[in-house]
């Protein structure tokens, strides 16, 4: 595995690593090793260096951000999980509900507080996420939900936009843009300058920062963990699991079969022309979705590129990645037919992480409070991880964490079979390309 970035639009503009980062030379012991160098591993180090005061190494395998936290839309959403919120209603009871929502805005202002607190220049842009429908009937559903967000949830960040009024504000157009549900809190930023940010914070709050530093082999000895390197190992007392998508089978028995990553796939064109933006109806650089259960993201970059994303493909073979990258090229154009023909100057691909209940979870590993994990963003990580990076440096470090919320109230459950993982993955693809299309 190439431990340099993967080529990519945000590797190309995100400057220079942050200075101070090393790959680990010889054996040294710590109060906590984080495995693991991107959002929840960085902020999970700050909070444990800076707040706690606790002696903490992140070991990460390749370059700092280099999985999908440098790999992202740059998306900072409240999403947490695929659950849908009448489903959470029904199956966790109104006020977890409404604290699923409370957590995904708290989330959303833990990464606006890094960026003021330690003046990240990341690119931020204006608030506002939008949800679009893509087929006329599923207005209807975006108007329900924006009422039950607002009526039963009492969350008063959302209004549902119709179509007139998208075209009429300079928010989108085109034929699979029948109406759409704007969330204010939410906002794009450039990924891999918040990941390199919150890599520099928290090397000034103390901790140290390992990268191409694979950890190779975990045991126990006494009460401490040892993690080895190719170039040394680290004596723990305590860990924090921070690899989400990038999770190996192997290096601890707990993680064996409990997440399943799937990808994630991005196009960014050439500058668009005024005339083409005319075209898309996008005069704004909020961020976009739309309702389909595989389904494109997208948004305006600062220099006028479009960003288009999808998830798709279980098996990444140079075949199958220009599949891809021709798919979400024609998808581009089925959305905006003004577009055909732009392709893309970029395109990559990175790992989401899912879990068998479709949530993130933060906990420790059964039997063992000194092992410590948040991970399972379901492709909505910028905020949940950083988040979540925070509140598993409190678990680990012994403070009292609520252990009744959505995050913390169950841990990572073994998916039924866990072999037959990459097979579930493909029937879900199929399932739902027929029904994206079709329903």
């Amino acid at each position: 595995m190439n431990p340099e970035h993967a080529p990519s639009y945000w590797a190309e503009t995100a400057g220079s690593e942050p200075t101070g980062v090393q790959t680990l030379a010889g054996d040294r012991r710590v109060d906590v090793a984080v495995i693991g160098g991107g959002y929840t591993g960085l902020a999970a180090a700050y909070r444990l260096a800076g707040t706690h005061g606790l002696d903490t190494t992140v070991l990460e395998a390749n370059r700092i951000g280099w999985g999908a936290s440098g790999r992202n839309g740059g998306f900072a959403l409240i999403t947490m999980g695929k659950v849908a919120l009448d489903e959470r209603i029904r199956r966790w009871g109104l006020d977890a509900a409404r604290r699923s929502i409370a957590l995904g805005v708290e989330a959303v202002e833990a990464v606006r507080d890094f960026i003021t607190r330690e003046h990240i220049a990341c690119d931020a842009q204006p608030d506002g996420s939008f949800l679009v429908a893509h087929r006329a009937h599923l207005a209807a559903q975006l108007q329900e939900r924006a009422r039950l967000y607002r009526e039963t949830i009492g969350y008063a960040g959302v209004e549902y936009l119709d179509r007139a009024r998208l075209e009429r504000d300079g928010v989108l157009r085109g034929s699979e843009a029948h109406g759409a549900l704007r969330t204010r809190d939410a906002f794009g930023l450039h990924p891999m300058k918040y990941v390199r940010g919150l890599a520099a914070a928290a090397m000034r709050r103390g901790a140290t920062l390992c990268e191409r530093s694979p950890v190779v082999r975990w045991r126990r000895q006494g009460g401490d963990h040892l993690l080895v390197t190719p170039t040394g190992t680290v004596r723990a007392r305590r860990v924090v699991m921070a690899t989400n998508g990038y999770t190996p089978e192997g290096l601890h028995p707990f993680f064996r079969g409990r997440v399943l990553p799937a990808t994630s796939n991005i196009i960014v064109t050439r500058p668009l022309t005024d005339a083409e933006w005319r075209e898309v109806g996008m005069l704004t650089t909020q961020v976009y979705s739309d309702t389909r259960h595989l389904l494109f993201y997208w948004r305006r970059l600062p220099d006028d590129r479009l960003l288009f994303g999808g998830r798709a493909g279980v098996l990444n073979t140079p075949r199958g990645l220009r599949m891809r990258r021709r798919r979400l090229e024609a998808a581009l154009a089925t959305k905006w037919p003004g577009l055909r023909g732009v392709g893309s100057e970029y395109f990559w691909h990175g790992r989401v992480c899912l879990s068998w209940d479709l949530n993130p979870h933060v906990s420790t590993v059964d039997g063992d409070p000194s092992v410590a994990y948040a991970m399972a963003y379901l492709g909505s990580g910028v905020a949940m991880a950083t988040y979540c990076g925070g509140l598993v440096a409190d678990l680990v470090a012994g403070k009292d964490v609520p252990r009744d919320t959505p995050l913390t109230a169950a841990g990572l459950t073994r998916y039924p079979l866990a072999a037959l993982r990459p097979t579930y993955l493909a029937g879900a693809y199929a399932v739902y390309t027929v029904k994206d299309r079709w329903l």
